[in-house]
């Protein structure tokens, strides 16, 4: 009895797995965050804008949803308009620094990053 179920059952062919490895930081956020600011400092206006500069509006949308209620796409939509985003922030700085012109030296940069980051902490809706 036993040798005729295992007959059976080894004539069909089993199926492959294969292990695919995903390749994803291990670290943690925090040292690739500070990883990405240190890059940031020598880096291209390009890689500024759309990789550090574009995560802090994120906090800040983030932010502004939390202490508000607010749907997260409105208030990217009225961050977009400068108007209205200074409105919605209630400060001028903060809306600079998020969307104005890019800071030119890496020192610079570093402190506008530094700046904002206390700012969006510290933001209350």
């Amino acid at each position: 009895m036993i040798a005729r179920n295992l007959a059976r059952r080894s004539t069909i062919p089993a199926a492959t797995k294969t292990n695919v490895l995903k390749s994803s930081f291990k670290g943690s956020p925090v040292r690739f965050l500070s990883g990405q600011i240190k890059v940031a400092a020598e880096s291209t206006n390009s890689y500024f804008e759309n990789v550090l500069r574009a995560r802090l509006r994120e906090l800040m949308i983030s932010k502004v949803a939390l202490e508000t209620g607010m749907d997260s796409g409105t208030i990217r939509r009225l961050l977009s308009d400068p108007r209205e985003g200074r409105e919605l922030l209630h400060d001028w700085d903060i809306y600079g620094m998020l969307y104005g012109p890019t800071p030119r030296t890496g020192t610079a940069r570093m402190d506008m990053i530094e700046k904002a980051v206390d700012f969006i902490g510290a933001w209350k809706g």
